[in-house]
């Protein structure tokens, strides 16, 4: 049976790095996610070497004689009140579920209210004890940021609130849903919370990283079964929608310059880099 019960305190204590002290952005009765500023080194989607510019080659024709146009598929950025107060204003940092769909429903809402149903990413476990967080129900969609920038000639579209793709023929969604969660796995919530600097950010907070480790509990007929939350990643929509892109921009080229034969050759910015 689920129990609520109160967040515990780390068993053992981890000095954070920093004795910069934290500094109040927003009142405690603000609705923001970040509350207040904290030295603490963020991760960021895709990591620090990640080209953020327009690759063009996207336009030449190496890409464009290869590329075939498959499945359209969306990537979408989630949030609900549980997720806004149970994680993002403890840490004080957005959070956000990233994922992908093939929902044509308007408003992708079918999907949402899936989200909804199973109360995604609701649970942690203390002990042997599952504690379920409330308003995990009602899911709603971020904006991408306005600044953002497509390659020319790239395969994605820009909706007000998701990134359309058009995948290659050749790459299923599955996959690409796969290889975009790898993509995003330096900011990914459990796993940043397991690391040093994310066990030494809660200590500094009194909090327990096992309450960051996120769970789902699917009822399967023959009883509840957990099931991780891996798609809630550390990530602000207006600031960081620019990395998204260019992270699912990188699959599909790394995708067709790989399936189709020789590697093409790299974006000007890149070679700079590797020189």
């Amino acid at each position: 049976m689920t129990k609520i019960l109160p967040a515990l305190s780390p068993a053992t204590s981890i000095a954070p790095r920093s004795n910069a002290v934290p500094r109040r952005l927003k009142d405690i009765h603000s609705p923001a996610a970040v509350r207040l500023w904290v030295p603490t080194a963020w991760p960021e989607i895709g990591g620090p070497r990640l080209d953020l510019n327009p690759d063009p080659r996207f336009a030449e024709p190496l890409f464009t004689s290869r590329f075939v146009p498959g499945e359209r598929t969306t990537v979408y950025i989630a949030g609900c009140r549980g997720l806004l107060s149970s994680v993002a204003q403890l840490l004080h940092i957005g959070a956000w579920k990233i994922s992908t769909t093939q929902d044509e429903s308007p408003g992708l809402q079918r999907r949402l209210d899936a989200l909804g149903t199973d109360r995604y990413g609701s649970t942690y476990r203390v002990g042997t004890d599952t504690v379920e967080d409330p308003h995990f129900s009602r899911w709603g969609l971020s904006m991408v940021g306005a600044d953002v920038i497509l390659s020319p000639g790239s395969p994605l579209r820009i909706l007000p609130r998701g990134i359309e793709v058009i995948l290659p023929d050749d790459l299923d969604f599955d996959t690409f849903e796969r290889v975009l969660r790898q993509a995003l796995s330096n900011a990914e919530l459990g796993r940043w919370v397991a690391s040093r600097t994310g066990r030494a950010h809660c200590a500094r907070f009194g909090l327990s990283p096992s309450r960051f480790a996120r769970y789902s509990t699917y009822n399967m007929g023959g009883g509840d079964r957990m099931s991780r939350a891996r798609e809630i990643f550390l990530f602000k929509p207006a600031k960081q929608s620019q990395r998204l892109v260019r992270i699912i921009e990188t699959i599909i080229m790394n995708h067709v310059s790989t399936v189709a034969g020789a590697r093409l050759p790299a974006s000007p910015r890149a070679d700079r880099q590797a020189s």
